[in-house]
């Protein structure tokens, strides 16, 4: 009988022990981030509250080392949906958007430059080194297959919206390494999941940048700028597509303009602005571009409304200058006058509102 009841105290013991050993202790983090402005650099990523008032906008440096104590590896791009942000380094880092704790890393990539969240659970990363678009599974947190955009196509960039996604093949400097597609993906076919090859479509040398109006997906192209060989320079072109056929209703080119790239749209999508060798220029929907911010060496450019009282809102171009190191240049969208800068640590890469 003492046998017995000394088996059943230590079973307890041991039982007791298991539930110990199974039950992690949760880290709070503190909900310090969320909306606001978000700034990659070649340092990581800063935070700038520019909604609170004046005197107390701060930028804080290198948020996600400071909340999760390691490094982004070779950042290269930003991407927000719902409530995290994706961060494109030498991997793909996932970080909670009130806390900027990290949710996950995923690895398999050659040279990812960019991505875009297509539904709860996927995730397409453009993998310029492999020249295919790698499917991130995100409750696994895995790549699950990949889709090839051609050989040596060097693919830049990814835009999508309702059921298909265009990657932007983006080729090389030299007039040799050219590329002139775009390759359509359908991620979705009558509400069930797909990673299905849709169309590739011809269009002008270099393709880098697209955003959706209302009704067209515009796609600029690049051309060939090779600076060490200006005989091999052929100038920027601009698309019209019809992304729900995936026919072009219409091209442009885009005069005496070369190395455009950067392609953004305003709230209302009635202005596109890009950037150039000569700075940044503004087009209406009807493609006659306006040198609008000369001079400026910009990387990105970001448009974002801002109210600046109850009853006025405000559209912003914010891009850096290669020439302006370790600054985010800030300008009225509509008439280009420049309205102050943002310092941060680096050379600032992106910036995306949330």
């Amino acid at each position: 009988m003492k046998l017995l009841k000394y088996f059943l105290i230590l079973s307890l013991v041991i039982s007791s022990c298991k539930k110990e050993e199974k039950s992690d202790p949760t880290i709070n983090l503190p909900k310090d981030y969320g909306a606001g402005m978000y700034i990659l650099t070649d340092q990581g990523v800063s935070f700038y509250n520019y909604l609170a008032v004046d005197t107390l906008r701060i930028v804080t440096e290198n948020i996600y080392k400071k909340v999760n104590n390691t490094d982004i590896i070779q950042p290269k791009s930003l991407h927000i949906s719902g409530k995290q942000v994706y961060i494109i380094g030498d991997k793909l880092y996932i970080a909670n958007m009130e806390t900027f704790g990290s949710e996950g890393t995923v690895s398999g990539f050659s040279d990812p430059v960019s991505c875009k969240k297509i539904d709860k659970n996927r995730l397409y990363v453009v993998d310029k080194g492999a020249s295919s678009v790698k499917i991130v599974d995100l409750s696994k947190l895995e790549v699950l297959g990949h889709i090839e955009t051609g050989d040596t196509s060097r693919p830049a960039n990814i835009v999508g919206s309702w059921f298909r996604a265009f990657v932007l093949n983006g080729g090389g400097d030299s007039f040799s390494d050219r590329d002139s597609s775009i390759v359509a993906i359908d991620y979705f076919q009558s509400g069930v999941a797909i990673n299905d090859f849709s169309a590739k479509l011809d269009v002008g040398y270099n393709p880098n940048s697209a955003v959706f109006s209302a009704n067209h997906l515009w796609v600029l192209c690049k051309g060939v700028y090779n600076s060490q060989d200006p005989s091999q320079n052929r100038q920027s072109t601009m698309y019209k597509i019809a992304p729900w056929s995936n026919v072009i209703d219409d091209d442009k080119n885009l005069t005496s303009i070369y190395n455009a790239d950067n392609l953004a749209i305003n709230e209302s999508k009635s202005r596109m602005f890009f950037s150039s060798t000569d700075g940044i220029y503004i087009t209406d929907l009807t493609i006659y571009p306006i040198l609008h911010i000369p001079g400026i060496d910009a990387s990105f450019i970001t448009i974002n409304t801002e109210s600046i009282n109850d009853s006025t809102k405000v559209d912003y171009l914010y891009a850096n200058d290669a020439n302006q190191s370790g600054f985010v240049l800030k300008y009225e969208a509509w008439t280009g006058s420049f309205v102050g800068s943002i310092q941060v640590n680096g050379n600032a890469l992106d910036v995306v509102f949330y």
